[in-house]
């Protein structure tokens, strides 16, 4: 459950809160039932979920990530960044623009 903060003139909810279920997949391509968790701020092990093709800040964060990773890794995540970069936008032409922006700033493209 959402805790919430009341402030004189408002109540506003937390933002780290449980909003997605993550559910682990086996190496069937099954579901781990149990091995659903989601973002718990009192569980360092809870996953966090990114959505970089809304969020130009998870973007970021994963182009970080891809830069820290193995090449395997890494490769696949700049394809998925890519193939993000070249959508249609979700929030407006300056956040795809900023997202290309940001990747050829934070990747070597070669």
């Amino acid at each position: 459950m959402s805790e919430k903060i009341t402030t004189e003139s408002t109540e506003v909810k937390k933002k780290l809160r449980p909003k997605y279920i993550v559910v682990k997949i086996g190496p069937d391509g099954k579901p781990m039932i149990p091995g659903w968790k989601s973002t718990d701020p009192e569980d360092p092990r809870s996953p966090f979920v990114l959505m970089p093709a809304k969020d130009p800040a998870a973007f970021q964060a994963l182009l970080v990530y891809a830069q820290c990773c193995e090449q395997d890794l890494s490769d696949e995540i700049k394809d998925w960044l890519y193939m993000i970069a070249e959508e249609p936008p979700e929030l407006g032409t300056q956040g795809l623009r900023n997202r290309k922006s940001m990747l050829g700033r934070a990747i070597n493209l070669s």
